[in-house]
């Protein structure tokens, strides 16, 4: 008898969820009379999202959907969801976040990589003339870079961070016109100014000319830049790898314009030429002497005499201050006096005469020419070109701790209340015609009682108002006083805000920057007044007060100008243009202010 023997199919997984309640219960594991089948699915998506002046931040949305059959019919279902949010993104994550931003797929440079390269090619030009290797961007870099710089907007703030990895500049710019924004170069201008201060050749005591030294030294090699901003404030961040300004390797790291002169014996590594660093003491007196007459011969003075006894009074005071081994004026001095003193580690180190002149005539940045300054922090430079000065004494002297001192005596004195205006002109205009003869008299143009600046923005006003058919302004002394004034008001209370009761036109301009002498161009600043002339309706003389700073800088009626501009220990720029006769008159918009011709 044949027999036949089956084998057990093993059953087949359903291809459907519709399917499950086919199975039996060996297979499913509810009670089969029941037939319920549970099913769980989990959908999981992330976002990012980074808005100007906020740190990015990083959102997981996570849905779970519980369902449950009952043969082929839904029995129950319900959906859960749970969002996640991540504040603190990885530094790179952050970088890249940036550099798509506001692109909407069209794969063209944003405005972040425009400005590090901007930025990168400022740094590589200041570099080489110094002689010093081009630097590198570095995304990794960049990234911590734009992580501080999210972070000090936010907070408004500006500090270093605690980063001891890289070294760091930082620079800050505000203004109050909307359509403002830095360029790269601009922060590395910035911190490379300090330059002029910074002393060559020697270890540094203070590190005022820190910004300076890390765009230029010379074993960074890579740079990461980005900027923040927020309501017009802009802060750029830069950090450098290697860090510079380390203690102890300034000599080597940040050498003079033209790189560090060498020279090589028998094979070995090229030394610093002491040549670039020495000087006798004639050649110190007659390099002094000479970058007096140079600065007072921009301002239009008679120069100075070298006078010996004076000089031998100026030395026995200087020996003095060497061996107290401080800085202080003398007493009871019948003459005008300048001090200067500097530190040396190098034992063969010699100062050069121009380097204390130079380091007093900066000063002209904070002197407030044609009034009487309410403080002396220019007083070196108004001592250096005082006109009625006429000999000059000099002394050198160094103490045992490597400091060296520089005594200047001036005879007749400078720097008497009440004569500032007679005394310390402002620097003659190239069209002004200088007569050479013995006494070096001047003979000044009408224009040159104005300063730079005023006529700067005489001349763009101009620009605008003869495209517009209208007459020229002419500077009025008077006005520029009561504008001086005022600006010089708004900066002392730190504030925005017209002279009231005022009989003149007035516009205003401000801005910020942590480079406390930075100035805006004139062409900045009456751009900024004028670009309101895109809502302006010409025709009506319906009044809108965002177009009233362009309304007054055409105004047909108005004849004079003047200017003032004042700055505070903030940081903070204001600019007051005053007009007359007045304009933004009512009725009379459609007469004075007619459409451009070109």
């Amino acid at each position: 008898m044949d027999t036949c023997k089956s084998k057990r199919r093993r059953p087949e997984f359903p291809a459907s969820l519709t399917d499950l309640h086919r199975l039996g219960k060996n297979i499913h594991g509810h009670d089969g009379s029941s037939r319920i089948v549970m099913v769980r699915k989990t959908d999981q998506r992330t976002f990012t999202s980074i808005q100007n002046g906020q740190e990015p931040k990083l959102e997981t949305i996570t849905r779970e959907t519980i369902e449950t059959f009952r043969g082929q019919r839904t029995e129950c279902k319900f959906t859960t969801e749970k969002k996640d949010c991540q504040n603190q993104l990885p530094n790179e994550f952050v970088y890249k976040l940036e550099q798509i931003k506001n692109t909407n797929g069209v794969k063209k440079r944003s405005p972040i990589m425009e400005f590090q390269q901007q930025c990168l090619a400022a740094h590589n030009e200041y570099r080489q003339r110094h002689g010093v290797a081009p630097l590198k961007l570095n995304k990794e870099i960049c990234a911590v870079s734009q992580n501080w710089a999210n972070t000090l907007i936010k907070r408004h703030s500006l500090e270093h961070s605690r980063n001891d990895k890289y070294g760091e500049n930082i620079y800050c710019v505000t203004s109050s016109s909307p359509n403002f924004a830095p360029k790269g170069s601009d922060a590395v201008k910035s911190w490379y100014d300090e330059v002029k201060v910074h002393a060559f050749g020697v270890e540094p005591k203070y590190l005022s000319s820190g910004h300076f030294t890390q765009v230029v030294w010379r074993e960074s090699t890579e740079i990461g830049v980005a900027f923040a901003k927020t309501n017009g404030r802009y802060i750029v961040v830069a950090n450098y790898f290697p860090a510079g300004n380390v203690v102890g390797c300034f000599t080597k790291n940040v050498p003079p314009l033209g790189g560090f002169k060498t020279e090589t014996t028998n094979g070995l590594t090229p030394k610093l030429s002491n040549l670039t660093l020495k000087s006798t003491q004639s050649n110190f007196e007659i390099d002094f002497l000479n970058a007096h007459n140079e600065y007072r011969q921009r301002h239009g003075v008679p120069p100075l005499k070298l006078d010996r006894k004076l000089s031998k009074y100026s030395t026995e005071w200087a020996q003095i201050l060497s061996n107290k081994n401080n800085l202080e004026h003398r007493k009871n001095c019948s003459y005008g006096e300048n001090i200067f003193c500097m530190y040396s580690t190098d034992p063969n180190f010699t100062l050069t005469g121009r380097a204390p002149v130079d380091q007093w005539y900066q000063e002209i940045k904070d002197h407030p020419f044609g009034r009487e300054p309410h403080n002396l922090k220019s007083g070196h430079f108004t001592q250096l070109v005082w006109r009625t000065s006429e000999l000059l004494g000099v002394g050198v002297a160094k103490s045992r701790q490597g400091r060296i001192y520089v005594v200047a005596n001036y005879n007749p004195a400078g720097n008497f209340l009440g004569h500032f205006g007679e005394n310390v002109p402002p620097l003659l205009s190239p069209r002004d015609d200088v007569v050479k003869s013995p006494e070096r008299r001047v003979r000044l143009s009408p224009e040159s009682t104005f300063d730079q600046f005023s006529l700067d923005m005489l001349k763009v006003h101009n620009e605008y108002r003869r495209k517009h058919g209208v007459p020229e302004l002419k500077l009025n002394k008077e006005v520029c006083s009561l504008a001086t004034e005022w600006a010089e008001h708004c900066s002392k209370s730190a504030s925005i805000a017209h002279r009231p009761n005022n009989s003149y036109g007035e516009n205003i301009f401000y801005m910020y920057s942590s480079d406390f002498s930075h100035v805006p161009l004139a062409k900045d600043v009456v751009k900024t007044w004028y670009d309101e002339v895109k809502d302006h309706v010409f025709g009506t003389e319906s009044t809108k007060f965002s177009t009233l700073h362009f309304t007054q800088v055409v105004w047909r009626s108005t004849a004079e100008l003047g200017v003032g501009m004042a700055k505070n220990s903030k940081g903070q720029t204001y600019v007051v243009a005053n007009y007359s006769p007045r304009g933004n008159i009512l009725s009379q918009f459609t007469a004075n202010v007619p459409k451009a011709k070109f």
